[in-house]
């Protein structure tokens, strides 16, 4: 498929779904918190230059004034969902909400560059790029760097790990090249996943194939759509920077944090990839928690419910930040 045709079905399928964020965000209650404050940053990573927005979700009690008893704020960053085309960093305003009326933490939301104008590793060197400008402007924004953790659905849980790895490489690399002192390093403490995908190799057949008690949501015409929008050549697949679920073990130990909490779906395709990844950074010595939300398929979180509220949405995001509150201590 052409690039050109590839980026109006992107354009008409992005129009489409924030029509039904809408209806979540909008007219779902109770109604989650509204953005605090955006800003507008460069991509300092990608060799593609750009800007992108950074969404900020604060806690009732934050300020940005400047004075000694000021108090510092843990930061949380967090990865929209979309396969890598649609989607917005605002879509998991109910996810921030969750955080800052339960901790005292900052969420960030990262409104990163979509495929198929920027394809793979674009979203990620931007979604870096946030990390060390929030880094180099912690003391504006009264930020505990010491405490950061990131979020991320689906795709953006995909995110959560591959931007984890790509990070610690670029901070390799500046110290290398003698750089690191012109950025304050903060430390990646925990990861917060929802229904992330981690083995790129696999064909949407095979992991359809891998449950057996598959909720199907996404339409497969989609699913064509995210990938050649977003992948590069098959070859390329098995990268730690799409498919993190096969990266080496000495990668994982050292560009992971020691814990991490993962939310899956019964129902979903991504389960038996999601669970093996889980198993295995068990075995490297990481601290995982979580649970299998049964019943339900991919991005059950996300869909409208007007008055009826959604109870399993409610303990998942639960669950999520009180796993927090040990790293954030």
């Amino acid at each position: 498929m052409s690039r050109i045709i590839l980026r109006l079905k992107a354009l008409f399928f992005r129009a489409v779904i924030s029509f039904f964020t809408f209806f979540d965000l909008y007219l779902s209650h109770p109604l989650p918190q509204r953005v605090s404050f955006t800003k507008r940053i460069k991509s300092t990573v990608s060799s593609i230059p750009g800007s992108f927005d950074l969404l900020f979700y604060t806690p009732p009690h934050y300020t940005k004034s400047q004075t000694p008893n000021t108090q510092k704020h843990p930061l949380l960053i967090n990865f929209h969902s979309g396969g890598f085309v649609i989607g917005h960093a605002r879509d998991d305003a109910r996810w921030a909400t969750a955080v800052t009326s339960q901790t005292s933490g900052v969420v960030v939301s990262v409104n990163y560059r979509l495929a198929p104008e920027h394809p793979f590793p674009i979203g990620i060197e931007d979604c870096v790029s946030a990390v060390l400008w929030l880094w180099r402007h912690a003391d504006e924004y009264n930020l505990d760097i010491s405490k950061t953790a990131f979020s991320g659905f689906s795709a953006g849980g995909n995110f959560a790990y591959t931007v984890a790895i790509r990070l610690h490489e670029e901070l390799a690399r500046m110290k290398d090249e003698g750089t690191l002192e012109d950025v304050e390093t903060g430390r990646l403490v925990h990861l917060v996943v929802f229904y992330g995908s981690t083995e790129y190799q696999l064909t949407r057949d095979e992991k359809d194939a891998s449950n057996p008690n598959l909720i199907p949501v996404i339409p497969k015409f989609l699913f064509r759509l995210f990938d050649e929008s977003y992948l590069p050549p098959k070859p390329e697949r098995r990268s730690p920077l799409l498919s993190p679920g096969i990266a080496p073990d000495q990668l994982l130990e050292d560009a992971l944090p020691p814990s991490l909490v993962m939310i899956n779906c019964g129902g979903d395709q991504l389960l038996a990839e999601a669970e093996r990844f889980k198993k295995r950074l068990v075995g490297l010595g990481k601290k995982v928690n979580g649970y299998i939300v049964e019943g339900v398929g991919h991005g059950w979180d996300k869909t409208p419910t007007f008055k009826k509220g959604n109870a399993k949405r409610d303990q998942a995001y639960r669950v999520a930040v009180d796993s927090l509150q040990e790293p954030w201590a």
